[in-house]
């Protein structure tokens, strides 16, 4: 672990000094695998930003404004997030799947866009673009995964901010040839087969690099993310919550109305202030993890001023612009939230579940921005609700995760230090105690130190042997009757 991450036990100011430091210190391996899985998630979503751009100028143009909305940010974010939900159901039951599945939705993605994008049915162009979206999120489920699987911990702000901010990039330069009308042309369907093509390519290299990275959960890992060493699983819950309120507050606050389009207003030109929040706020999440979320609180501010500027004579572009690049955080932060979750924990399957809680929240905002737009009053007060709401949910997530103990929590490691030297237990002995106390199984004990359930068998027969319990249960119940006596 000391070779790998030679900074732990320093100082963390030290933390990943700066962009470029935290690249070179990489092993080769590390190197590799943050390249492939950052060129992942670049391609793979431009490839469904690009298809759900075509799709949703394509629906714009055949119906009027607020039905569009509903059809492509309430409606289509919905299907996103069951996309993502079949994605995460079937990663839980076949991990090993997970390249065939992608592959599978890639076909089918391109499938749905050819209706979706050209149609001049709305009826077809609807429920294409409804199957679209869930492939689309199929497709994130999967970048997601390889994000939290192939990525080391402390590049993964890097690999999204980085990833997410080419693709927009790229999107923006679709537009520059005849003025922007690519999506709205048959060539959007040569550039998507191509970026599929791409995607197909750096899977088949990332399988014949071998085997997925495998990154030992140890303290000193958990000390790099600055989270504390307890079961945050216990956290899944209340970070679902949290995501799903931030993501309807960040939509609420103005909902990107598609009437502004008319008016000469450019998604593709307006993301790019979504590229500049996303890459900053990767390169903060790297630099230490409670910086990141508590820039992605400080942006809630960003909806209420969006509501108290409507009326007034502000650019709409300005609007545009400030929504975007607040939208950088949350985004980031709630994908990597429930990415090192699913780490710590070994629920890889988990590793989209932010997204998934985030884009439902995208679409209950903007279908109560629909809803509300003329009850401004209304609005603001709901919103003032939910704000109070996500302060109190991220308070409680923070101190859980990152603030530092406790006196009950430095009593309880003191005691557990008693009760090891007490016995002269090993290293890893007292790994494997720790485990045993959290009701771990052998074989979930072997998966988190990566060693056999045959190792892990020899050390529970040696702590046992030690402290001269018959078993396990025995071994738990001394270890209690010790903390009563103490």
């Amino acid at each position: 672990m000391s070779q790998e991450y030679p900074e732990v036990g320093l100082k963390r100011g030290r933390f990943a000094a700066s962009l470029f430091w935290s690249y070179a210190e990489m092993k080769e391996k590390d190197r590799r695998m943050f390249l492939l899985s950052t060129a992942i998630i670049s391609l793979c979503f431009l490839l469904t930003s690009t298809g759900y751009l075509a799709w949703t100028y394509n629906v714009m143009g055949l119906t009027v404004p607020g039905m569009a909305e509903a059809v492509s940010l309430v409606a289509g974010y919905l299907f996103q997030a069951a996309g993502i939900g079949f994605f995460v159901i079937l990663l839980r039951r076949k991990k090993e799947c997970a390249d065939q599945a992608a592959a599978v939705g890639l076909i089918l993605y391109i499938l749905c866009l050819v209706p979706a994008a050209l149609s001049s049915s709305f009826m077809t162009v609807s429920v294409t673009g409804f199957l679209l979206n869930l492939w689309s999120g199929w497709i994130a489920g999967y970048y997601l995964y390889q994000l939290t699987d192939m990525t080391p911990a402390r590049a993964r702000g890097m690999a999204l901010g980085a990833g997410y901010g080419v693709s927009i990039v790229l999107s923006w330069l679709f537009t520059l040839p005849e003025g922007g009308s690519v999506y709205d042309s048959k060539w959007i369907l040569a550039i998507c087969l191509f970026l599929t093509a791409a995607v197909f390519v750096v899977i088949r290299i990332k399988c014949a690099d071998g085997k997925d990275r495998d990154e030992t959960v140890t303290d000193e890992l958990r000390e790099l993310l600055f989270l504390k060493a307890l079961p945050l699983r216990s956290l899944l819950i209340p970070a679902a919550a949290l995501v799903l309120v931030f993501s309807i507050l960040n939509s609420s606050g103005f909902g990107f109305p598609s009437v502004h389009l008319q008016e000469g207003i450019r998604v593709e030109t307006s993301r790019l202030f979504y590229a500049a929040g996303l890459v900053i706020a990767g390169f903060v999440h790297d630099r230490d993890r409670r910086y990141g979320a508590l820039c992605a609180l400080a942006a809630l501010v960003m909806p209420f001023m969006l509501l108290a500027l409507r009326g007034e004579p502000v650019p709409l572009r300005i609007f545009w612009a400030l929504s975007y690049f607040s939208f950088g955080f949350y985004s980031v932060y709630r994908m990597l939230l429930f990415s090192d979750i699913a780490k710590a924990e070994n629920m890889l399957w988990l590793s989209g579940c932010g997204l998934l809680a985030g884009r439902i929240g995208d679409a209950l905002g903007e279908a109560m921005n629909l809803l509300l737009l003329k009850s401004a009053p209304v609005l603001i007060g709901l919103c003032a609700a939910l704000f109070v709401t996500a302060v109190i949910l991220f308070f409680r997530i923070y101190r859980s995760a990152w603030l530092p103990d406790t006196e009950q929590d430095r009593s309880e490691q003191e005691r557990f230090d008693r009760f090891s030297a007490q016995y002269d237990l090993s290293s890893r002995e007292r790994e494997v105690l720790r485990m045993l106390l959290l009701k771990k199984t052998n074989m979930e004990i072997a998966e988190e130190l990566s060693v056999s359930e045959r190792t892990v068998r020899f050390h529970i027969h040696n702590l046992l042997q030690k402290t001269g319990c018959r078993n396990r249960v025995v071994l738990l119940s001394a270890y209690t009757l010790q903390q009563d006596v103490t």
